[in-house]
């Protein structure tokens, strides 16, 4: 969610759920069940969101709404050295440039998806098409664009009521996905607005629609699956709201329905988002992955089926327990929202370790199913990255394999990791410490490595000349995504600052490879 700079931070902290800053220590959800039984509290109940899209069209092209729109000139910035930390030698950069920049406020929340010929990445504030070899197609542009002549909240919300929005390549589908939420303060009327591409060509047409909402769905999490484009997102008090999106009539533009759930939980869960063209057994349930309570090293997991023939058959079943490894949320002992130190001031960063981070990316491999999602946590005197692969038996997740990455005491956090079509993993992150400025790494391990381990030397991708003054939200969250034409190049964005203040962020896109042939 975009708001005022003074404003923005306050509000974030509050977003993340009453139940939080009513606990001792910043501890997280009820507790849930142990082993594969539901949780000991009251489990999901049937929204009154539930039912068609309140509003939907097809736009124009997309060039054309932008003909008028705002373009912000992008310079070239030389590539800094690289950084070399483990054990493979460091990862080669195929393509890197420079993204969306200066928005005006915090966060950013950058993110970015590849497709067939294009990269579009989004903020809280503009949207841009990019070629794969970093020239810009088309924007930025602000996120709005997409919806003028749409109507509601949409097209009209104000700029401090509109925000989190996320894109993602449908690889099944070949098409575009675009979502934010909008809001009418003075109407109380809340909106998820969603855009699907008509073809693989994101400057092209839009089949547009909107869902409404009792409360304001901050901090909204879509997720690709076959059967339905999941959504989960704040609700009212210690809740969640998780909806199923109905994908088959959206891809051809008719009129669409969504059914959604009331979860209790204090943090959202984020899904099981697709990559690849193998999709997921026939009928496989969506699974929403978050943090285990306070001291119980373990996630939690949900079910969600979306039924479109009969709604009653719809489910969401959890929360399950999931036991992992020993770990200390960042700063949980602390404040988790003022943690990340900065060179050259005392503002700190939110460490958003109080809730897991995108993706949660799916892959089918045939023979197997893999997972992989991280979150931040204490490590070595400073913050890591705990990462995981988790398979599935039976259609419940297991630990393959997880570690933290903290190879030195600085602080590692905003994490996103991806898995390519030959099983390598590739983990990006932000980097800072109180002798250094955020930085963007990333690293990696191929699929034959030894487990647990992140082989590959950190690899620097941007060194941040600048540190944030003004403002704790650094972001929600950053992207890492798999080139659909190989299945096998690695795409990551983040931000950084080229100058200490606040507002005056850039982003960067960087392409590589773990190896130069994927099976």
């Amino acid at each position: 969610m975009h708001l005022p700079r003074a404003l923005r931070s306050i509000v974030a902290v509050a977003s993340v759920g009453a139940a939080l800053t009513a606990s001792p220590a910043w501890s997280a959800p009820p507790a849930a069940g142990t082993g594969p039984g539901p949780a000991v509290h009251a489990g999901a109940t049937r929204s009154p969101d539930s039912g068609p899209a309140v509003h939907h069209d097809t736009s124009p092209p997309l060039r054309e709404l932008g003909r008028r729109a705002r373009v912000v000139p992008r310079g070239t910035v030389p590539r800094p050295p690289l950084t070399r930390a483990g054990g493979r030698d460091r990862i080669r950069l195929g393509v890197s440039f420079e993204g969306i920049r200066e928005g005006g406020g915090t966060p950013p929340d950058p993110n970015a998806s590849v497709g067939s010929r294009q990269v579009v990445e989004i903020t809280n504030f503009d949207l841009a098409v990019f070629s794969k070899s970093g020239a810009t197609l088309l924007g930025p542009l602000t996120t709005q664009t997409l919806f003028k002549g749409f109507g509601g909240p949409c097209e009209t919300a104000g700029a401090d009521f509109l925000g989190d929005p996320e894109v993602r390549w449908d690889s099944l589908a070949r098409r575009w996905v675009i979502s934010q939420f909008a809001s009418d303060d003075g109407t109380t009327t809340n909106r998820v607005c969603v855009a699907v591409s008509r073809t693989e060509d994101a400057t092209g047409q839009y089949y547009r629609y909107a869902f409404g909402y009792r409360n304001l769905p901050d901090h909204p999490k879509f997720a690709v699956w076959p059967d339905a484009y999941y959504m989960n997102a704040t609700a009212a008090g210690p809740l969640f709201e998780s909806c199923a999106w109905d994908r088959a009539r959206m891809l051809r533009g008719a009129d669409a329905d969504q059914q959604c759930f009331d979860v209790p939980a204090a943090t959202i869960p984020i899904g099981s988002d697709l990559d690849g063209t193998n999709p997921p057994p026939r009928g496989a349930p969506n699974l929403l992955i978050n943090l285990g309570p306070t001291g119980d090293n373990s996630l939690q997991y949900w079910r969600f089926h979306a039924d479109w023939k009969n709604h009653r058959r719809t489910t969401l079943a959890g929360p399950f327990r999931l036991p992992v490894a020993p770990y200390t949320p960042a700063c949980a002992s602390t404040d988790p929202t003022q943690c990340v130190p900065q060179a050259g001031t005392a503002q700190k960063l939110d460490s958003l370790s109080y809730s897991p981070m995108y993706r949660f990316a799916y892959r089918n491999f045939g023979d197997h199913e893999s997972l992989v999602v991280n979150h931040a946590v204490d490590a070595r005197g400073g913050v890591g990255v705990r990462w995981y692969e988790l398979g599935l038996r039976a259609g419940r997740p297991v630990v393959r394999q997880q570690n933290t990455y903290a190879p030195d005491s600085t602080y590692r956090w905003m994490g996103s990791a991806a898995m390519n079509r030959s099983g390598d993993i590739a983990l990006g992150y932000s980097q800072s410490s109180a002798r250094t400025r955020p930085s963007i790494r990333v690293t990696g391990r191929l699929a034959g490595d030894p487990p647990n381990r992140m082989t590959f030397r950190e690899t620097t991708v941007w060194t941040g000349a600048g540190s944030q003054t003004g403002s704790n939200r650094w972001g929600d969250y950053t992207s890492m995504a798999i080139d659909p034409v190989d299945d096998c190049t690695f795409w990551y964005t983040n931000q950084y600052q080229p100058a200490d203040g606040t507002g005056n962020w850039n982003t960067r896109l960087a392409s590589f490879r773990l190896r130069s042939v994927c099976r």
